[in-house]
């Protein structure tokens, strides 16, 4: 079976060696591609000299990375996860597992362990109503509709219709899941502290919020 990780990448040069490299012990087999956003930080050299493929956006924005990944890979199944070290690629198997029975996987960080000082009170809040905004506009329970850890049959992400520019990319997913009755389905992940600058503000939960009601709308 073909499995491609996908590590969406923005001046990530601190994280990204040992990123790719755990992915790598993680998930044998697997390959490993690096979406990058325009790293001005030699990102995409490190993650060149791990082994990862490389494909290159000249624009940024994790959305449009990501719709052009989904556009020219054509695995089996496609792993998603964050390259900033918040979540552990030790955990992928977990995805893996429970994607037997599901068309789509999400990483729960509510469900499973938040760490100390990787999430702060407001981003938590954050998280929370928009996750229940999520569940009360579409009636399809989720736990964690901004988690940056998710698992796709090929079905379902050659399905997917991408429009989300930024950090919307993960509603996105959700809402293509709903409309497409795709079953979702979720698993406990361990939430760390991130490596690098965080490039969330609060200003993008009034976005992804949006975002939500604007597609419902339609």
């Amino acid at each position: 079976m073909d499995i491609c990780v996908l590590l969406p990448t923005l001046n990530e040069a601190e994280s990204i060696r040992d990123m790719v490299r755990r992915v790598g012990n993680a998930c044998p087999g697997c390959r490993i591609v690096v979406v990058d956003s325009g790293s001005t930080d030699g990102t995409t050299d490190i993650a060149k000299s791990q082994g990862a493929a490389i494909i290159e956006l000249r624009e940024k924005g994790k959305g449009r990375a990501i719709k052009k990944a989904f556009e020219e890979i054509n695995a089996d199944i496609v792993i998603l996860l964050d390259s900033d070290m918040s979540y552990a690629p030790e955990e992928i198997p977990l995805l893996l597992r429970m994607l037997d029975g599901c068309d789509v996987v999400v990483g729960s960080r509510f469900k499973g362990k938040i760490g100390k000082g990787s999430m702060k009170g407001l981003n938590r809040f954050g998280n929370e109503m928009l996750t229940r905004f999520a569940n009360l506009l579409y009636g399809k329970p989720i736990s964690d509709v901004c988690s940056g850890f998710w698992a796709f049959r090929n079905k379902a992400y050659k399905g997917m219709e991408i429009d989300a520019r930024h950090f919307s990319l993960e509603a996105n997913f959700f809402v293509e899941c709903s409309r497409k009755n795709l079953r979702i389905c979720e698993v406990p992940i361990t939430y760390g502290v991130r490596l690098g600058e965080t490039k969330l503000s609060v200003t993008h939960g009034f976005d992804i919020a949006a975002y939500l009601l604007q597609k419902r709308l339609i």
